[in-house]
């Protein structure tokens, strides 16, 4: 770690000590000016940043957890259109209506609420901390189309497969390839693929069946044939087509 001076808050924030993202990219002053007039914020399952708070910090930055962009339509149904997780920066400045989705945390989450002004300051002086943004936000647009195009056209096995991938590329921590994190409940991971939870169920039932992974518990995976699972994520029906004929085979 770096040998500055930097608050408390600062010191065990993933967004500080993992190298790659935005506050590492920061020099001393810069850190210590974006920290004393940013805001740190935990919240628990079910936690909703409000308009208002989002009205005076529009930037959200996340250290650990999973917040969901949530959209509720008035005969009470819900989807989920967005997970940000880890080290994803969300600019919600300059949105005329925020009420188009609601920021829920699905799960304890801690996240920095960055003043606009120092943020705008250090975007302007500090090629590393802007490269930075521009990655994420250029890798939240590509997840956001990728999972247009998997609701649109996917079916159900097809879509968690894709899921699984997701996870995969955007976990950290686990130095085994073949081990995924699932960072939501089921539940809410229904609702993110336009699915209904006992679906969800029986896909991870099917994707063991075929000896694609194993699932040890509700949040963790062992990889077994990456190949198959790729092809399937990527729609292959020739997959499902002989994995049919090998069963109708075995029954007969």
């Amino acid at each position: 770690m770096r040998n500055i001076k930097i608050k408390d808050k600062c010191k065990d924030c993933a967004l500080y000590s993992d190298g790659k993202l935005f506050c590492a990219q920061l020099s001393g002053d810069e850190l210590c000016e974006l920290s004393n007039q940013s805001r740190t914020l935990s919240m628990k399952r079910g936690d909703t940043l409000e308009n208002e708070a989002l009205a005076h910090w529009p930037i959200v930055a996340i250290d650990s957890g999973v917040l969901s962009m949530q959209h509720l339509l008035q005969d009470g149904r819900k989807t989920i259109a967005a997970l940000f997780m880890r080290g994803d920066i969300i600019d919600l400045r300059n949105i005329s209506n925020r009420n188009r989705g609601a920021l829920i945390a699905l799960g304890n989450v801690d996240v920095c609420r960055l003043s606009p002004k120092i943020f705008e300051q250090i975007m302007g002086h500090n090629p590393d901390a802007q490269k930075v943004i521009w990655e994420n936000l250029r890798d939240q647009a590509f997840r956001a189309m990728d999972h247009s195009g998997d609701i649109a056209k996917k079916q159900a096995l097809e879509k968690l497969a894709s899921f699984i991938f997701e996870c995969r590329n955007r976990q950290v921590g686990f130095t085994d390839g073949d081990l995924v994190k699932i960072p939501v409940r089921r539940i809410d991971l229904a609702e993110y693929l336009g699915m209904q939870p006992e679906t969800v169920s029986r896909c991870f039932k099917d994707l063991e069946k075929r000896g694609v992974l194993e699932a040890p518990s509700l949040n963790a995976l062992k990889l077994l044939n990456v190949p198959m699972l790729r092809r399937i994520a990527n729609g292959d029906k020739d997959v499902l087509a002989n994995e049919s004929r090998i069963r109708v085979l075995k029954i007969a």
